[in-house]
C-alpha cells in the first residue's frame, strides 16, 4: 500500500510500519522490504538487491548489456527526486531453454539505496 502525499518532493511515501529502502542522498522511499527478492546480485559498484517493484524512480532508455548471466535488455533507473542513479531494471530477459524473451518489471538497486527500519 502506497500513501500519496504532496508535502514531500517525491511522489510515493511508504507506510511507517515496514522496513523500507530509500535513496542515500535524499531519503526518498524506494521499496518496502516485502518487495525484496534477492540480496545476491552483483552490480558494477558492488552488492545489489533485486526488488519485485519500486517507487519514486525514473527510467532511462533500454539497451542490451552483457551481465554475469548473459545478454539482457535493461534500462538504468534513477531517483525521481535527486536524479541519483540507483541501478537498473530488466526490460526483458531470455527464457531458459528457448529463443524467446520474457518481459519483466523487476529492478536491481545498488549502493545508492539503503535499508532503514521505521
Amino acid at each position: 500500500m502506497v500513501k500519496m502525499t504532496k508535502s514531500k518532493t517525491f511522489q510515493a511515501y511508504l507506510p511507517n510500519c515496514h522496513r523500507t529502502y530509500s535513496c542515500v542522498h535524499c531519503r526518498a522511499h524506494l521499496a518496502n522490504h516485502d518487495e525484496l527478492i534477492s540480496k545476491s546480485f552483483q552490480g558494477s559498484q558492488g552488492r545489489a538487491y533485486l526488488f519485485n517493484s519500486v517507487v519514486n524512480v525514473g527510467c532511462g532508455p533500454a539497451e542490451e548489456r552483457v551481465l554475469l548471466t548473459g545478454l539482457h535488455a535493461v534500462a538504468d533507473i534513477y531517483c525521481e527526486n535527486c536524479k541519483t542513479t540507483l541501478g537498473w531494471k530488466y526490460v526483458s530477459c531470455p527464457v531458459r531453454g528457448t529463443n524467446t524473451m520474457q518481459t519483466t518489471c523487476q529492478g536491481v538497486m545498488g549502493r545508492a539505496a539503503e535499508d532503514s527500519v521505521s
